[in-house]
């Protein structure tokens, strides 16, 4: 397990073989989570680096994770890309979770874009519809920042206003297709891998929580720790209120992200057309 006093310097190692592999790295990241790999099909750039190659990393094992990094090259500039991501679930601490975020940081990267699937919890949403994460509730979930030293620019004891910044998630909705169902919204983390019950979905929901997944939060408490500006954005898989007709399962959000995706074409071009807005 990954100890908190040893994570800074397990990410500079990571960072120089990764430097070596990719060359100089641009300053967005994206995080394609589950059904998001299509985005970057097509797109040429670096040799993928597999997560069981990085120093640090642990290997993705989830379908629909391909867990690999590389940069590519849009007409809108350059990206470092992360194809699938890592779960509490898969028995990981939200530390190594949240690992390569340390490592992006350490590479130079100024914007963490995060990309995810969720069941939606607000009546209003329905299957295929996409949600810029706007806050987050973390339950359940070990908090990544748990043991972690104070230092010099970085506390812990982060503030959770602002997590997701109102610019980038203007930014994130100006780069969809103006025909996209889009809103924001709270996302609800918890630990998975068990889908929720009609109650635990209620209980969310009454804690103000519009969609629900099993990622993204502890990332983006690794990142604002770190100093990153951090943009996510949910696709709702499957409604849990009111229920969809059939249950929820992994073939089926896979099916209906990559749907979504497949229908946003120049996502990744726009997304890095923004540099410029990067601090």
């Amino acid at each position: 397990m990954l100890n908190p006093g040893e994570v800074s310097c397990k990410a500079e190692e990571a960072a120089r073989f990764l430097k070596s592999a990719l060359g100089s790295v641009p300053p967005i990241a994206v995080v394609l989570g589950s059904g998001w790999d299509v985005l970057a099909d097509g797109y040429a750039g670096s040799e993928a680096v597999d997560f069981e190659s990085i120093p640090g990393f642990a290997a993705a094992g989830v379908r629909g994770h391909g867990g690999s990094v590389r940069v590519v090259d849009t007409d809108g500039g350059r990206l470092l890309v992360q194809e699938g991501r890592l779960h509490c679930y898969e028995g990981l601490s939200a530390l190594e979770v949240s690992f390569p975020v340390w490592v992006m940081s350490a590479l130079g990267v100024k914007l963490l874009v995060m990309f995810s699937a969720a069941g939606g919890l607000n009546p209003a949403f329905i299957p295929g519809d996409l949600m810029i994460i706007a806050d987050h509730v973390l339950l359940l979930v070990p908090n990544p920042l748990t043991g972690l030293p104070e230092s010099p620019g970085r506390t812990p004891f982060v503030h959770g206003k602002d997590i997701y910044p109102a610019r980038w998630q203007d930014a994130l909705k100006e780069c969809l297709p103006a025909e996209a169902r889009c809103e924001r919204g709270v996302y609800a983390c918890v630990s998975g891998p068990s889908y929720e019950t009609p109650a635990e979905a209620l209980m969310l929901r009454l804690f103000g929580a519009d969609a629900v997944g099993m990622s993204t939060a502890p990332e983006a408490l690794a990142a604002r720790y770190l100093g990153l500006e951090v943009a996510a954005m949910a696709c709702i898989s499957n409604s849990l209120i009111p229920p969809s007709g059939a249950p929820p399962s992994h073939e089926l959000v896979l099916k209906v992200v990559r749907g979504v995706a497949a229908g946003l074409p120049g996502m990744l071009e726009r997304l890095a057309a923004r540099a410029d807005m990067v601090t």
